[in-house]
């Protein structure tokens, strides 16, 4: 059917209508919203709820906020609760909380919080229980140094606020260093004190360390991860990243999946320490702050005499001096510092008011460590703390014992080794570190009052027998047997030690400071008393001596320590003499040399044979042997 032209002109009339009232409608629609928007300026749309957060800028850096909570007013900078610094330029507001390190409120951060908060809730309850204890004393020290205060959050990720705990990696302490990078800012690593434990020196050098990063990188996120995996391997990272020509930002780069964990991981933490209600770690009560009070004492008095002396139980001083890892001070310092409370401090001043002097036992317990005996060995093994090292080249054993303050013997029996035994270059070796548990068990039996028994061996000579050795030593063959115990009196070789007789040492003739060594050859107990500045009745009434045919070769000898370090020989001594204007009178120690005898000696150094047999305890002129030491007066 056919359509006329007049209908067809009627129906194009129709739909132009229709498209201009729809037009008008749509004017009229605009006209109104635009009237209710001038009326009510402070009208705000719905927020999009497919999304999370949205990002603002504002002059203080970038701020997050949830969509899903009404939006509040800016708070102008005078209302901040943070000041901007050289290290904190930049803040960070997540659901009403404002962060100071950069916080990305991303889905990783959310599944790392619903992780943290139900499956770890227990290792968090813990954490959050300790950091009562350093939060404080960290948080002073970042706002003394100008730093984002919720840098503080990288330690329940490093630790969980536990000043003893080690990794897989050998790092260490509430910062997690190791050995190296302690060093480098610091902190004193050695077989007595290991700072890192130290939670205020620790800090110390983690702060520094910070500081040094973030000069590096000029961003938290970056000085963050180059915390965890090395300053290098970012750098690496960051020209990677260039050269791709991609953002070096934290989330472009190429990093392990460790730290790739690690920054979200202080992110989250942050949000559950500062919103515990929400996680549900409100009930959780937290530890009393850190007493950071400290004492100073020498050497001499030991950790369970300044408990003593405070009145305070030995595992709380121990606790609160997790440095002192031992149990003991350091040796190799005069003095050491401690951590004491404050209620506790009172006490050991008035006590050190009253008696200065320290208690002998520890000196003493510690020079009975020096002995190789049998039962010090036994303590070693069953108390002590296993450490290990590796040969270096051009290490002996003898070097090695020397080193690490132990015997070649309890070298040898702790790593299998014989003589025969050949030490390989990078070889891993094992000593024991004596703790205050092993002292305690010395001391026990180390009575000051008792004397003991000190054992006097030799070789058996070739041709050698028990009625010629008893004759020479002054005892008899039933002895020897006894204290051998041996079979028959025909049971002896050449070159197997014999014991001789026993000598009486009181513990309570001993000084303060002795040690304890080896008689080298050829020396004398003037020799000996010369160079360790003492007489030869002291020596002989510390070791028990009753003449000066006793000292044999490689016997165990106590003398005087030297006030300063290791124990040098002096080539000359000064003698003070009675008359201020008589010339001073020198010692020398020389050798005997080929042709040498007592009367060239004596007329070479202006003295007579008389007092040089006196001297050195010769039992005649012509008693002289290649390479013999002696003592020989001289005066300017």
């Amino acid at each position: 059917m056919k359509v006329s032209a007049k209908n067809k002109a009627s129906m194009n009339h129709k739909v132009l209508q229709i498209i201009i009232s729809c037009f008008v409608a749509f004017l009229s629609t605009i006209a109104f919203v635009t009237s209710i928007e001038a009326a009510s300026p402070s009208y705000q749309p719905a927020p999009l709820r497919n999304q999370a957060l949205m990002f603002e800028t504002s002059g203080s850096g970038i701020q997050k906020i949830k969509l899903d909570a009404p939006l509040k007013k800016r708070t102008s900078a005078k209302k901040q609760l943070l000041s901007k610094t050289l290290y904190r330029n930049k803040f960070w507001k997540v659901e009403g909380e404002q962060y100071d390190i950069p916080l990305r409120y991303t889905s990783k951060v959310k599944r790392i919080i619903r992780r943290l908060s139900s499956k770890k809730r227990k290792q968090m309850i813990t954490g959050i229980r300790r950091s009562g204890k350093y939060i404080p004393m960290i948080t002073r020290m970042l706002r003394e140094e100008g730093m984002p205060l919720d840098l503080v959050y990288m330690v329940p990720a490093e630790s969980n606020f536990n000043v003893s705990s080690r990794s897989k990696k050998s790092a260490v302490g509430l910062w997690q260093f190791i050995a190296s990078t302690g060093r480098i800012y610091g902190l004193k690593i050695n077989r007595w004190i290991d700072e890192r434990r130290d939670p205020v020196l620790s800090t110390k050098a983690a702060i520094t360390y910070l500081k040094h990063l973030y000069g590096i990188f000029g961003d938290w996120e970056l000085a963050m991860a180059a915390y965890n995996t090395g300053e290098g391997r970012v750098k690496r990272a960051i020209k990677r990243a260039k050269r791709q020509g991609k953002k070096h930002s934290f989330s472009s780069l190429r990093l392990p999946r460790e730290t790739r964990g690690y920054v979200p991981t202080i992110m989250s933490m942050a949000v559950i320490y500062k919103n515990p209600e929400r996680y549900g770690f409100a009930h959780v009560r937290k530890d009393d702050p850190m007493d950071e009070t400290k004492a100073s004492l020498s050497v001499a008095f030991s950790l369970e005499e300044v408990a003593r002396r405070s009145n305070m139980s030995f595992s709380l001083l121990r606790e609160n001096n997790t440095a002192l890892f031992l149990g003991v001070p350091p040796m190799t310092q005069t003095r050491y510092s401690f951590y004491v409370p404050q209620r506790f401090h009172k006490n050991l001043m008035s006590s050190l008011e009253q008696n200065p002097e320290p208690s002998k036992k520890w000196g003493l317990s510690y020079n009975a460590l020096l002995g190789d005996s049998s039962r010090v060995t036994r303590l070693l093994e069953n108390f002590g703390v296993p450490i290990y090292f590796r040969v270096r080249n051009g290490d002996n054993l003898w070097d090695l014992a020397r080193k690490h303050k132990t015997s070649i013997r309890r070298l040898a029996r702790w790593n299998k080794l014989n003589s025969k035994s050949v030490l390989r270059v990078n070889r891993r070796l094992k000593t024991f570190v004596p703790t205050w548990r092993v002292f305690k068990e010395v001391a026990r039996t180390f009575s000051p009052s008792s004397p003991r028994l000190i054992a006097q061996r030799i070789r058996v000579p070739k041709g050698g027998s028990l009625s010629l050795i008893a004759k020479r030593y002054r005892t008899s063959v039933r002895k020897l047997i006894r204290w051998n115990k041996l079979s028959s009196p025909n049971s002896i070789r050449a070159g197997q030690r014999l014991v001789v007789g026993y000598r009486k040492v009181s513990n309570g003739k001993l000084p303060s400071a002795a040690n304890v060594i080896r008689v080298p050859r050829n020396t004398t107990l003037s020799h000996l008393a010369l160079r360790y500045k003492t007489s030869v009745k002291k020596l002989m009434s510390w070791n028990g001596l009753t003449n000066s045919k006793q000292l044999r070769t490689g016997m165990r000898f106590y003398v005087k320590r030297p006030a300063k370090g290791r124990i040098k020989p002096k080539q000359s001594v000064v003698v003070k003499t009675s008359s201020i204007n008589a010339p001073k009178v020198r010692h020398r120690i020389i050798r005997v040399r080929n042709g040498d005898t007592l009367w060239r000696i004596a007329r070479f150094y202006r003295t007579t044979v008389k007092e040089l047999v006196v001297l050195n305890e010769l039992k005649s002129a012509s008693h002289l042997r290649l390479n013999q030491k002696l003592i020989v007066p001289f005066r300017s």
